[in-house]
């Protein structure tokens, strides 16, 4: 009697480790197929735009979309056509873990380059006005955007630009304090980061990344409009 019920308990562990297999298996090909629709959409976001136009597009090497694992990354320049201001954009969608870690104090500083003024997280309204400031984010029912803002100067004082990043579902963007933590619940999702050449002095002469990104948020959100990341995974 003993044998038989080792028997049984040894072919019930085999049928749910295979079960559990198969779902396991499920998940992660829809999950890979879901971040490679996003991925697939980042060719409808508009090269030109208002005075914005798209000058250049360069895609990660296959090293750097190897570690980071993520499904697609672009790196794309604008050039405003009335002030001839330069933005350079970096979008990415991957895993969220692995893009939490990837933020612009990590990469750059002490690589030639310092913190010239700690982030600050800037809100973008739904509206499309904005406003800025160090309070509490936005709750996750809001409509505004919230990114991070770094200023980072190279270590011969003669070059600064802001960095603005952030990671969302393409419409709705968070500056979170802990993201690796409080979008766990996402398997992955997207990445843009503005960055722009300012004065050394203050960060915010000439910002023209603020600018580019209140006219391009809604652009992206409109390329996202029919997708529903934060629905299927969000809290």
């Amino acid at each position: 009697m003993t044998l038989v019920r080792t028997i049984f308990c040894l072919a019930m562990i085999a049928v749910v480790s295979l079960t559990s297999g198969v779902v396991m298996s499920k998940y992660k090909a829809d999950m890979e197929n879901s971040a490679q629709e996003y991925a697939d959409l980042m060719t409808d976001i508009p090269t030109e735009f208002g005075v914005w136009k798209q000058t250049k597009e360069a895609d990660l090497p296959d090293y750097a979309l190897e570690q980071l694992k993520v499904s697609n990354a672009k790196n794309w320049t604008y050039i405003n056509e009335q002030t001839k201001d330069i933005v350079r954009v970096s979008f990415l969608v991957g895993p969220t873990g692995r893009l939490s870690v990837h933020t612009p104090e990590a990469c750059m500083d002490g690589r030639g380059y310092k913190i010239s003024q700690s982030r600050q997280r800037e809100r973008f309204a739904g509206n499309n006005s904005s406003t800025q400031g160090d309070g509490d984010e936005d709750s996750d029912s809001s409509d505004s955007d919230t990114f991070w803002r770094v200023a980072i100067v190279n270590k011969a004082n003669d070059y600064q630009f802001v960095s603005y990043y952030a990671l969302g579902t393409g419409k709705k963007w968070w500056a979170k304090d802990n993201p690796r933590f409080e979008l766990s619940q996402y398997p992955f999702i997207l990445k843009m980061q503005v960055e722009t050449a300012t004065g050394l002095s203050d960060p915010d002469s000439g910002n023209a990344a603020h600018k580019f990104l209140k006219e391009f948020l809604p652009e992206v959100a409109g390329v996202f409009t029919d997708t529903d990341l934060e629905g299927k995974y969000g809290k």
